[in-house]
């Protein structure tokens, strides 16, 4: 498989890159405001940094957020203070986030007259809501953080082997989400690729080790195993290949080719890997399987999430 294509060309790349500058300018009063509180910015410039060590490497549209839940409320009030608003939901919709999902409605404030908008998702779980196994305590996830510097204005993230925690547990719920695989193009040479940068460009803090003994911790070894197998799959690293056989187990290679977010929803693939990264509209790809039942939640999501 191709894994040499660039991340995004040099014009795309300063574009991106201007943006992403307006929008942590717009959140600059924000961030001084929670500079005490427990929290990080996950994905986006952040993972840019830490992944490709450099800020405009990767496409994003928003800044994530990650909080312990007991903390929504006031982070929501200081995004308020602050001009962003979120979209009014019924209680009914509002107890369905909290607990069917791992964040809110978006927050959103737009500048000018062209109403351009700057978006924050706030996320309280590492987990989606189908989940059955021991969830992670955010708030001690969000133990040992450390600050960085993004175009000047001073956030805190996460460190790089929970940063791989992170993304490997949000790759895992993308690939496999009847919702993301209906309407977004959720597997894709991208995701695998910041996966194994943040890989390559932290060896010493992704020791195998370290992240063996911190994934056993959290119970996720399956997950990682299915993350790393695919972006091995792309990449071809005999020192990832390691990573892949230690990490391998029954439970994982079970998960392989299969998709959905819980026993009762998980169905067979009908093609292959190199098949799904590389289809240009994913739900032709199981829309065939979908049961009333799944079409009901993936409207479900829609209608919550856009």
């Amino acid at each position: 498989m191709n894994s040499n294509d660039t991340l995004l060309s040099s014009d795309t790349k300063s574009i991106f890159q201007l943006l992403s500058q307006f929008r942590y300018k717009a959140l600059e009063d924000f961030f001084e405001i929670i500079k005490d509180d427990t929290y990080v910015v996950l994905k986006g410039e952040v993972l840019s940094l830490l992944a490709y060590q450099k800020t405009g490497a990767r496409k994003s549209s928003d800044i994530d957020i990650l909080i312990p839940r007991k903390n929504l409320k006031k982070f929501e009030n200081v995004l308020n203070s602050n001009g962003f608003s979120s979209e009014i939901v019924s209680r009914r919709d509002r107890i369905l986030m909290l607990s069917h999902s791992h964040q809110v409605s978006p927050w959103i404030k737009r500048f000018g007259k062209r109403g351009y908008e700057v978006n924050v998702d706030l996320n309280f779980d590492l987990f989606w809501g189908e989940y059955q196994g021991k969830r992670i305590d955010v708030e001690s996830f969000l133990s040992d953080t450390m600050e960085i510097d993004v175009f000047g204005i001073k956030v805190k993230s996460l460190t790089p082997i929970k940063t791989m925690i992170q993304i490997v547990l949000h790759h895992y719920k993308e690939m496999n989400s009847l919702y993301h695989l209906a309407f977004h193009n959720c597997i894709n040479y991208s995701m695998f690729k910041d996966v194994y940068w943040l890989w390559k460009n932290n060896q010493t803090d992704i020791s195998l080790n370290k992240l063996l003994e911190l994934s056993s911790e959290y119970d996720i070894n399956e997950f990682v195993f299915y993350i790393f197998y695919f972006t091995n799959q792309v990449f071809q690293d005999a020192m990832l290949s390691e990573y892949v056989e230690a990490f391998r187990s029954r439970k994982g290679e079970r998960l392989l080719d299969s998709y959905g977010l819980s026993e009762k929803e998980r169905k067979p693939w009908k093609c292959d890997f190199k098949h799904r990264i590389e289809a240009d509209c994913m739900f032709d790809l199981i829309k065939d399987d979908l049961t009333n039942e799944d079409i009901e939640k993936i409207e479900n999501n829609y209608r919550l999430f856009g």
